[in-house]
């Protein structure tokens, strides 16, 4: 007697093993009982929410409409509604990364995003949502991730403060691009003033150092501009002498040339710390490349963000969230969407509750929330014929 296929189906009234009996007209399989003469097809659920994602993600990430998408708009939406309830997590990493890239990006309903990514591949590494790029949010995503050798920023306080702590034992590298743009915040694209001129020169000059030579040589030259304007950047304007200004009511002086004084004390105090050429290092750079500017992160996951809220613009707050966290997945270093797929996200999620709960919070309607007849009805009074 043959033995039955430990993969066939059992049969859903006697529990045993079923046997193939043909296709149906669609090609699905069908299924026999030979003991009850039961007949089935065996659908398989998995396989058809697992379809319904990739058709999801499919329209999320490519900018295509729902239009084509090929059933039809409304089809559409009825078949991924339930996706929106998938929350996507990227698994800690359990291997070093040598160089780590850290950065947020904000967006509507005041939220902001922060990214890690590896600084050579450009692997999403983990997410953190915050309303601000503070120590904590930062220290809450590094703290999930393994100490690399080098972390790669903009220059945020909170991103340098939560490195030192979580990771006292990385080196930072500034981002050049980042320097220069505080550079330009501070003198303008044109300065007016000489000293302003020449400092503007030297911070323009830092994304074309490739060599320890040309790094020292860079610090000379930032030395030799401060002996010969260090005069120059410490004069004061005292309040009694221009009362006009709105400073003078609140302090006693201020330095004449703020705005310079404070754009080449960055450039020394970062050269001085090791975090403008760290990625010159021989010791960092031994084992493989140190990345000078954000560019792969900036690149990589920040500008695919933006796009993707650009190309569903008037999404939900829910769904934009869920967007995002969906272009960092995929980002990492092996998404496999299906996985994340459970049997409580196969039912849409219902509307939220609109009634106002009271002090008790038993949801019956609270002082000043019920209807109140008067308000829709114009008291008459009664008038007797008697």
């Amino acid at each position: 007697m043959r033995t039955k296929s430990k993969r066939a189906r059992l049969c859903p009234v006697c529990g045993r093993p079923m046997r193939k009996n043909g296709r149906t007209a669609a090609g699905t399989q069908r299924w026999k009982c030979a003991d009850c003469s039961l007949g089935t097809t065996a659908p398989r659920p998995d396989r058809r929410h697992d379809a319904d994602l990739r058709a999801f993600l499919d329209w999320l990430l490519s900018g295509r409409t729902q239009g084509d998408m090929g059933s039809g708009p409304r089809m559409f939406r009825k078949r991924t509604s339930w996706c929106w309830n998938i929350r996507p997590e990227i698994p800690t990493p359990a291997v070093k990364h040598h160089t780590v890239m850290a950065d947020g990006t904000y967006m509507s309903h005041d939220w902001c995003l922060i990214v890690a990514v590896d600084g050579e591949t450009g692997e999403a590494l983990g997410f953190q949502w915050c309303s601000h790029e503070s120590k904590d949010a930062y220290a809450a995503l590094f703290s999930r991730i393994p100490a690399p050798d080098v972390l790669v920023t903009d220059g945020l306080r909170g991103a340098e403060s939560a490195c030192t702590e979580v990771w006292p034992g990385a080196r930072i590298q500034r981002c050049l691009v980042h320097v220069q743009r505080n550079t330009r915040a501070d003198l303008t694209s044109k300065p007016r003033l000489q000293a302003g001129r020449e400092l503007k020169k030297l911070s323009d000059r830092l994304t074309k150092i490739h060599d320890a030579e040309a790094a020292a040589r860079w610090g000379g030259a930032l030395n030799a501009w401060h002996i010969r304007w260090r005069d120059f950047i410490n004069e004061r304007t005292w309040a009694e002498d221009d009362p006009s200004n709105p400073k003078a009511a609140r302090q006693e002086w201020w330095w004449t040339h703020q705005e310079l004084r404070r754009c080449y004390r960055r450039l020394e105090k970062l050269f001085r710390q090791g975090r403008l050429f760290a990625f010159l290092e021989h010791e960092l750079t031994e084992g493989s490349p140190v990345a000078r500017t954000t560019n792969r992160l900036e690149g990589g996951v920040n500008s695919p963000l933006k796009h993707v809220l650009l190309d569903h613009h008037g999404l939900p707050e829910e769904h934009m969230r869920r967007a995002c966290e969906w272009v960092c997945y995929m980002k990492s270093g092996s998404p496999d969407p299906a996985s994340s797929i459970r049997p409580e996200h196969w039912k849409p999620a219902g509307p939220p509750a609109t009634e106002t709960k009271d002090d008790a919070g038993n949801g019956t309607p609270g002082y000043g929330t019920g209807i109140d007849w008067n308000d829709f009805h114009t008291h008459v009074a009664w008038k007797s014929n008697d």
